[in-house]
């Protein structure tokens, strides 16, 4: 099975993640991987899991919830098309090549959750305002030495996604020490 997260972004690109180990830890902190330093996501947000009876998505107690087609969930079986929303973010699972097309707006339609706080129905999201470094864009930087750049592949084959999401209103993330 060849299980890829496409992560879906307001201005319509796509960006294609690879799920090459049997379980992908989603979330902020530096020993995930897929790191995604967002005020929205959790340490440990939630985890992708492939096996050979499918994938799964399990919350690892996060704050703010795990969605699947924006329904709130603890574990969920997944099934190619079936949108993923962490923290604002979307993300769509495509398997062994399915759906071969993900329309970006109806993905951020019909996926997205925001405003949610605990089992509180949602707010109808409106549109991000997007500049240079806020949500969803993530900030092209030179690669530092020895650092891994957006997507790299670890020695053992597996990808690691890290994103820089801060937005200017994010100075408390900023401020914390990197570990």
């Amino acid at each position: 099975m060849n299980a890829t997260l496409v992560l879906v972004q307001p201005d319509g690109s796509l960006k294609e993640i690879p799920l090459t180990k049997q379980v992908t830890v989603m979330g902020r902190q530096t020993d995930c991987q897929l790191r995604i330093p967002s005020a929205g996501v959790s340490r440990h947000h939630c985890e992708v899991v492939l096996s050979e009876g499918g994938v799964k998505v399990r919350d690892l107690g996060s704050s703010n919830g795990t969605f699947v087609n924006k329904q709130k969930v603890e574990q969920k079986d997944l099934s190619p098309g079936d949108m993923i929303s962490i923290g604002g973010l979307v993300f769509v699972l495509r398997v062994d090549g399915k759906p071969q097309f993900i329309d970006a707006e109806d993905a951020i339609e019909d996926g997205l959750v925001e405003g949610v706080s605990g089992d509180q129905p949602a707010a109808k999201p409106s549109a991000p305002t997007l500049t240079p470094g806020s949500a969803f864009v993530p900030k092209p930087q030179p690669k530092p030495a020895g650092k891994k750049s957006l997507i790299d592949s670890d020695p053992d084959g597996s990808s690691v996604g890290d994103f820089n999401f801060l937005d200017e209103d994010d100075e408390d993330l900023k401020k914390q020490p990197k570990l």
